[in-house]
Formats: C-alpha cells, structure tokens, sequence
C-alpha cells in the first residue's frame, strides 16, 4: 500500500490544474513557459476543446505560438544541447475544419 501512495504523489507533483495566465507566461520569447509541461495533461482530459470554434479556443488558452494552415500550434517543450538547432520539441496540436470547428487535437513529439 505505501508503494502505491508513493507513485501516485509522485506522479501528482508533477501535473498542475490548467491556469491561462501561466499557460501564457512568457520570460524568454525563445521557450515556451514551463508550466505547460506540467498543465498539459489537465487541459486536455479536463477541457472540452474538440468542437470549439477558433475562437473560443484562443479565448480559452490564449494566443498560439503557431498557425499552419488548419493548424493551431502551442508549443509545450523545446530542449537545446548548445546548439541553435533543437534536439527535442513537444507541441500540442489543434485541426480546425472549414467552418473553424476543433476537428481534433494531437500531441507531436520530436528528438534528434
């Protein structure tokens, strides 16, 4: 029974409710904010983001870091090794649909 209280602290600690403001807080333009990492998983088993409409998702998270076609892009985590170049990207990933309805959303990872 401790074994079990001790995983589910420690696997607790590590994830935060999903808060916009600190989503959005940036201190270097260069790295997404850290608390991302953290609130990533609250905010998307808790949040019903798949059939919002464009802006009600920027209403609700804040302003993407990206925009690709039918793609709303916030980056989670970027990792660099004394490089201009990342070795590692974590980017969560909206589709919207013609009528800029949330077709649904996918986590990208990335390593070099």
């Amino acid at each position: 029974m401790q074994f079990v209280v001790v995983i589910f602290i420690l696997t607790s600690c590590n994830q935060t409710k999903f808060n916009k403001n600190k989503w959005n807080e940036k201190s270097d333009p260069a790295f997404p904010p850290s608390y991302r990492v953290q609130m990533l998983n609250d905010l998307i088993t808790n949040s019903k983001l798949v059939g919002m409409d464009y802006s009600q998702l920027i209403g609700f998270i804040g302003v993407p870091d990206n925009i690709d076609k039918n793609f709303i892009i916030y980056e989670i985590s970027v990792v660099y090794n004394g490089d201009i170049d990342p070795i590692y990207t974590k980017k969560l990933v909206f589709e919207y649909s013609k009528d800029s309805l949330i077709k649904s959303l996918r986590i990208v990872e990335w390593q070099k």
